[in-house]
């Protein structure tokens, strides 16, 4: 991994770590010399994304967590300060998953509740991991 210093010393927290928007921000970050906690639903989704920034060259961690459950975004960005001292950057690029939201089905064909779940999963998300790493 070649690092600029742009980041260098700096934390940052990526929530949503093992999509693809998530991943490459997480990559990117790492290559600029932060390092990088990341964060997404299951263990097997985020370990490989923590293990190819480390395999480069970069500082990742991997975090088990949903955010979408405002506890567990607590307690995972007080683990974040706790281990790094302080956070510097968060990104959240948390989305519903495939099957939760009628992927492929026409907009008018879906209930209003699967047609709500992407708005409802992004805000919901962003607020949580907002609140949680506000300084």
């Amino acid at each position: 991994m070649t690092t600029s210093s742009a980041l260098r010393d700096k934390r940052a927290v990526v929530f949503g770590a093992s999509g693809s928007i998530g991943s490459a921000v997480a990559t990117e970050l790492a290559a600029e010399g932060a390092e990088v906690f990341l964060a997404d639903r299951t263990a097997a989704s985020i370990e490989p994304v923590a293990e190819k920034i480390a395999d480069a060259g970069g500082r990742a961690h991997a975090h088990t967590v949903d955010a979408l459950d405002a506890a567990a975004v607590d307690a995972c960005v007080e683990s974040v300060v706790r281990q790094a001292g302080s956070i510097d950057i968060k990104f959240n690029a948390t989305g519903p998953r495939v099957n939760e939201y009628g992927n492929g089905t026409p907009a008018l064909a879906l209930s209003a509740d699967a047609f709500m779940t992407p708005v409802e999963t992004v805000l919901r998300s962003q607020f949580i991991t907002a609140r949680a790493t506000r300084s």
